[in-house]
C-alpha cells in the first residue's frame, strides 16, 4: 500500500513541472534596476553589495531582500546574485501558462547562466498553488526539478512548537485534460 502510494505521488509530482516552466526569455536581455539605501562597489572584483530594503528588477524577475550581492564576470555579465533578509523574496514569471514562481528564505542564491536558484533556511517554492518547503531547495529552471532537504537540528518556536524538520509539499490535483472535438465533422 505504501509502495502504490508513494508511486501516485511520484507521478503526480512529475506532472507538476512540464517543459514550459522556463523563465522567460526576455527577462535576460531586459535591464537591471535596483533600489537600496546604501551600496560598495568594487569594479575589479566584480561585486555589487546592495544594503537595506533593496529592491532588484529584471523584466518579470523580481527580488526583495535587505541586502543583495551581485557577482559579474569580466564582461560585465551578471553571474550571481544573493539575496539575504528575514525572509528574502523571490518571484518571476514562467514561459507558458505555467504563471509567477514565487520562493522565499533568509538566503536566495539565483545563478544566471545556470537558472537555479537555491533558498535556505525557512524555505518555500511555489507555482501555480503547489509549494515545496523545507530548510534548503534547489530549484533547476532548466531541467525542472526541485531538490529539498529538512533540517538537521530541530529547534522550538518562539512559541514553545517544534518544528518537525522535514520537507513538506503541495501539489494540486491535476487539471482535466479537455476532449478535442471536431467540428467540421
Amino acid at each position: 500500500m505504501y509502495l502504490k502510494t508513494l508511486l501516485t505521488s511520484l507521478i503526480t509530482l512529475a506532472s507538476f513541472y512540464t517543459p514550459s516552466a522556463l523563465s522567460l526569455e526576455s527577462d535576460a536581455g531586459a535591464e537591471i534596476t535596483i533600489q537600496s539605501d546604501r551600496a560598495e562597489f568594487d569594479r575589479k572584483a566584480g561585486t555589487a553589495i546592495y544594503m537595506g530594503n533593496v529592491i532588484l528588477e529584471q523584466g518579470t524577475l523580481l527580488i526583495n531582500a535587505d541586502k543583495i550581492t551581485l557577482i559579474s564576470d569580466e564582461q560585465q555579465r551578471l553571474n550571481k546574485a544573493i539575496a539575504e533578509g528575514k525572509p528574502a523574496h523571490f518571484q518571476q514569471l514562467m514561459e507558458g501558462d505555467k504563471g509567477l514562481t514565487k520562493a522565499r528564505g533568509h538566503s536566495i542564491t539565483y545563478l544566471t547562466q545556470e537558472k537555479h536558484v537555491s533558498l535556505l533556511t525557512e524555505a518555500v517554492l511555489e507555482q501555480e498553488g503547489n509549494s515545496f518547503s523545507g530548510n534548503h531547495i534547489i530549484y533547476d529552471m532548466v531541467n525542472e526539478s526541485v531538490s529539498a532537504k529538512g533540517q538537521t537540528e530541530s529547534h522550538v518556536t518562539p512559541t514553545g512548537e517544534q518544528p518537525s524538520g522535514r520537507i513538506k509539499m503541495i501539489i494540486q490535483p491535476a487539471k482535466p485534460v479537455e476532449n478535442a472535438t471536431n467540428e467540421d465533422a
